[in-house]
């Protein structure tokens, strides 16, 4: 194993190290076998990485004057409007791929120009050449050397139509007319080498790649950078040494020699580990005179490409850089494949704009389902507002009671975070995950027949008013535990438990809100040990019974009432579904009678695109950047649900995400899930009625506050 690069130059540089040989190792499977792998046997004698001898040393002539550094600037203006091309394609892409959209397209453009080769299809020559390239992998079974000699017969093939490639009329001669004039091996076909060659000129679109992932990788600062000018000629070097394509070479000791003073026997075989060989490098070794990058080899086997690559490498990221400065990975997208010899991106998808803008000098409004996905999870940087804090500064300050308030935002989920608030979403979930639900079906379905009953004998229904609503209030305050006193105010005044999530409340409006908490807290009691209930036990049961040292009784009640509060976007969510279809032609909408297509659909369309919350709001912790949001700690990030769920599908973040997931997210999606083809089953003809749907006033949900419909 050789790690550092004095070892790895040693091995380049002494001729008793030599490639493997992979000729005969053909010929003996194909003897064995029976199979003919006689165009991968040609392959082999054409390529530079097999070749040994002198038949190497007169290919690599026969390459010299197509591939020196003076010979590939020749191609600078070839390679420059390539570039313009793909960084256009890139802009136009509805979701940009660095991989997909730029790279490998350049790659195939320089390719057909430089190489002269036919390639009518891109999508299936870059198939080819994905196909072709493990050919340096070990081991490979017999059915991928099929593979590859498939691949390989097809590049010929591209190399062989001489005369039928674009090219460019006022540039340098390809590939194909520099070979037509130069002495070959005996046996090497210049159609095949050329096929070889573009192969392993691949490696300069995945070079690329890579470059174009580190580079992103290291933020807003570092991409800055790169459009400035003179940045590549004093930064290329470093970028090659710190990001090399290739992760592992191999050369076997055709004689008795050493390494590093030690005794090397015929046979022995050296693996070379590129990256850290290049780690060992001293980062400024081109100042005086020295090695920065051992990416593409040394010594006689040393890359013939290595100045193509560069060119495309210092041409590409700057122009990048300058045309999209905001350019930023989408993390949650990239891939990486690392095999046991390469190392390249598959897939880098990212935004050429600012996944965000600052609303206000500590406000960021996220429209990227990605990067609010990512804020979502990172409970590390990001936490829910701290309104306990809030409040109790503001109680301090003001002198005014607030101790109902504070005591609600102690116990609502939403603005937790922490060993409290992981037992307190426990809690919740024992009561309300889908497997405690099951107990509660027959009375969902029970209550569901009852009020699509209630519409029954009407032309007209407003189902806001008259389905959704009753229909919420006799699902979830049961299975909350809430047993009003006065159902009739209880209900009156619960709506107004929405209010506790808008944001910069006056204190006169605090105080209003604590008074009908206040009330509302009085008109249930946690039932007694000994009382026990009837059918499933409910929410507020279950913390008397297992989270009495969490919670006293009036933060068990807080509790119950705030996810009470919250669960009334179950009603929005319903309400706003229900006029989704509606407003479509009966022949549109998809038979929403049957359940298993509700069901298949929920998540994916119904959920996303009805949710009845705007935003998610988490605060930074800590000073920090992702997808371009240099944030400060104190900054809030608001997530526009509306715009980030068209784009999520069944990950959608109507219920939240991760730590922070709605408890009464499984209690949602069965109500609407079993509601919906209720109600349409029983009207199949509903639609709206010539009044308008009217919306409350609420910053921070969509709510719908009369939905009139014709039922028949």
């Amino acid at each position: 194993m050789v790690t550092t690069a004095d070892e790895a130059v040693e091995v380049f540089q002494d001729r008793s190290w030599g490639v493997t040989a992979v000729t005969p190792y053909l010929e003996a499977l194909q003897a064995e076998t029976g199979e003919d792998l006689s165009l991968l046997i040609e392959a082999t004698r054409a390529s530079l990485v097999y070749q040994t001898g002198a038949d190497h040393l007169m290919t690599r002539r026969a390459l010299a004057p197509f591939l020196s550094p003076a010979a590939a600037a020749r191609w600078e203006p070839v390679i420059d409007g390539h570039i313009r091309s793909g960084l256009a394609r890139l802009a136009a892409s509805s979701k940009p791929d660095l991989v997909r959209d730029f790279s490998d397209p350049l790659f195939v453009a320089c390719a057909r120009d430089l190489f002269g080769l036919a390639i009518p299809d891109e999508a299936e020559f870059l198939r080819h050449i994905y196909n072709a390239r493990i050919f340096t992998e070990p081991l490979l079974r017999l059915r991928e050397l099929r593979l590859v000699q498939d691949a390989y017969r097809h590049l010929v093939e591209a190399a062989s139509a001489k005369g039928d490639y674009p090219g460019c009329d006022s540039g340098p001669a390809p590939l194909v007319g520099a070979l037509a004039r130069s002495k070959l091996p005996e046996g090497v076909n210049d159609a095949t080498l050329i096929a070889s060659i573009t192969v392993a000129a691949h490696t300069a679109a995945e070079s690329l790649a890579y470059a174009l992932w580190g580079l992103l990788r290291d933020g807003a600062p570092t991409w800055g950078e790169v459009s400035r000018p003179g940045w590549a000629d004093a930064h290329l070097e470093q970028v090659i040494r710190d990001y090399p394509s290739t992760l592992r070479l191999y050369r076997v000791a055709g004689a008795g020699t050493a390494l590093n003073g030690k005794a090397v026997a015929a046979g022995d075989v050296a693996e070379l580990d590129i990256p850290a060989a290049n780690r060992s490098l001293c980062p400024h070794g081109a100042s005086d005179g020295g090695r920065t990058s051992l990416s593409f080899g040394d010594g006689m086997h040393k890359c013939p490409g290595a100045a193509l690559a560069r060119l495309m490498m210092r041409r590409a990221l700057p122009a990048m850089a300058e045309r999209f400065p905001e350019l930023r990975l989408d993390e949650a997208g990239v891939r990486i494949e690392r095999t046991h010899m390469v190392q390249a991106p598959t897939a880098l998808p990212c935004r050429l704009a600012p996944a965000a803008t600052r609303r206000s000098a500590r406000m960021w409004d996220v429209t990227e389902a990605a990067t609010a996905r990512a804020i979502a999870v990172d409970d590390l940087r990001f936490s829910p507002p701290g309104m306990e804090s809030h409040l109790i500064s503001l109680q301090e300050a003001s002198g005014q009671d607030l101790s109902t308030v504070i005591r609600i935002a102690r116990n609502a989920p939403f603005f937790q975070s922490g060993p409290r608030h992981a037992r307190m979403r426990l809690l919740g979930f024992e009561a309300l995950g889908s497997n405690r639900l099951a107990a509660w079906t027959p009375l969902i379905e029970a209550e569901i027949a009852r009020a699509v009953a209630a519409l029954e004998g009407r032309t007209e229904a407003d189902l806001v008013r008259d389905f959704c609503e009753p229909l919420f209030h006799a699902v979830c305050q049961p299975i909350m535990g809430l047993h009003p006193r006065s159902p009739e105010v209880f209900n009156q005044l619960a709506p107004m438990l929405q209010e506790v999530l808008e944001p910069l409340r006056s204190l006169r409006a605090i105080v209003k809100v604590q008074a009908m908490v206040d009330t509302l807290l009085d008109q249930f009691d946690e039932p007694a040990p000994d009382e026990g209930e009837q059918g499933p036990m409910s929410l507020l049961s279950h913390l008397a019974a297992n989270g009495r040292e969490e919670m006293d009784v009036e933060d068990r009640k807080a509790f119950v009432l705030v996810l009470y509060g919250a669960s009334f976007n179950v009603a929005h969510t319903l309400a706003n579904a229900i006029l989704d279809l509606a407003a479509k032609p009966v022949a549109e909408r998809g038979d929403p009678a049957d359940p298993a297509r509700i069901a298949a659909h929920l998540d994916t369309r119904i959920v996303p695109d009805a949710a009845s919350p705007r935003f998610i709001y988490r605060i930074a912790r800590v000073a920090g950047e992702i997808d371009g949001m240099a944030f400060a700690p104190g900054d809030t990030m608001r997530l526009q649900l509306a715009a980030i769920n068209r784009d999520l599908g069944a990950g959608h973040l109507a219920f939240g995400h991760g730590l922070h997931r709605c408890i009464g997210a499984a209690l949602s999606r069965l109500l609407i899930r079993k509601a919906l083809p209720a109600l349409f089953s029983r009207y199949p003809d509903l639609r709206l009625a010539a009044a308008a749907p009217r919306y409350a006033e609420n910053s921070q949900t969509v709510i719908l506050a009369e939905l009139p419909c014709r039922l028949h």
